[in-house]
């Protein structure tokens, strides 16, 4: 079994291979992401395969050159919070974003079921302490 830095590494190889049937094998059925709110149109969580099939096309579709690279990592418990820096150039417009950010994962039964993410790598793990799996989720109605 993969160490849970190793499992966000892999994600992102998937994510900058443009493989999203390799990157929702690493996904646990009941994922949960959190977008960090740096760009428009996203909601603000998205629970499922499904939902993360979601994500990943709102993410990728703008953008004509779409790269993430981790600069640094460190698993506590649980999780891998990781230091990340996104590169992109705009699909019709050509504007060239470089960006950093932060990220945390927690893994569970060997695949990620939380994603945090946030404007910056001490925000993430900051998010860890306050995120409480074993808390119970209320359902609004739509």
């Amino acid at each position: 079994m993969q160490s849970n830095s190793e499992l966000l590494r892999a994600g992102y190889e998937a994510w900058n291979g443009d493989d999203l049937d390799g990157y929702l094998e690493l996904l646990h059925p009941d994922v949960r992401i959190s977008p960090s709110g740096v760009f428009p149109g996203l909601a603000a969580e998205y629970d499922g395969r499904e939902r993360a099939a979601t994500f990943w096309r709102q993410m990728h579709e703008p953008w004509e050159v779409f790269r993430i690279e981790v600069e640094h990592i460190e698993d506590e418990g649980d999780w891998a919070v990781a230091s990340l820096r996104f590169r992109g150039r705009g699909s019709g417009s050509g504007v060239e974003v470089d960006m950093r950010f932060g990220m945390a994962m927690r893994v569970q039964d060997g695949l990620g079921i939380e994603f945090l993410n946030r404007q910056s790598f001490d925000e993430a793990r900051k998010a860890i302490r306050t995120s409480r799996p074993e808390a119970k989720r209320v359902e609004w109605p739509h």
